[in-house]
């Protein structure tokens, strides 16, 4: 089974990689000097039965870029990272021992905040707790002729 923490582990370790010098952040972000990058995910899990489940989780990888004297932020610095960020996450993205397919990812920029958005899709397989008592026990049955 794949954790929700594995994954985060998995985002920081990339992030990390392709850019060191900016913190990685999961929770509320007060205040932080930028550039910083700001991820959020929402789970949706469909049980299958008692071992399997369908996982979807939902990431928006946000990045927050610094301002210049001005107050002007680089539109090209943004490009630059979503193309980044395509090219490591897209199209199999690693958690562990696991390769994931992202099909599609969105990039959208608000406010001069790059959002990179895509969906994580697998199964998982959760093994399944057994059950140490008989389910049955013994029957006797006495059948009587005519």
């Amino acid at each position: 089974m794949i954790s929700l923490r594995n994954i985060k582990a998995a985002f920081v370790a990339l992030l990390n990689q392709t850019y060191p010098a900016y913190a990685v952040h999961f929770d509320n972000v007060e205040k932080q000097d930028a550039p910083y990058f700001y991820v959020e995910m929402q789970t949706i899990i469909h049980t299958v039965d008692r071992v399997y489940s369908e996982r979807t989780i939902q990431v928006d990888i946000i990045f927050v870029p610094a301002e210049d004297k001005y107050g002007r932020v680089d539109r090209a610095q943004l490009y630059d990272i979503a193309d980044a960020l395509d090219g490591c996450i897209r199209p199999v993205f690693y958690v562990e021992d696991r390769a994931i397919t992202v099909m599609d990812a969105e990039t959208t920029i608000h406010d001069d905040i790059l959002h990179y958005i895509f969906n994580l899709e697998f199964a998982d397989y959760r093994e399944a707790k057994r059950l140490t008592d008989d389910l049955m026990g013994e029957l006797q049955i006495t059948i009587k002729g005519e």
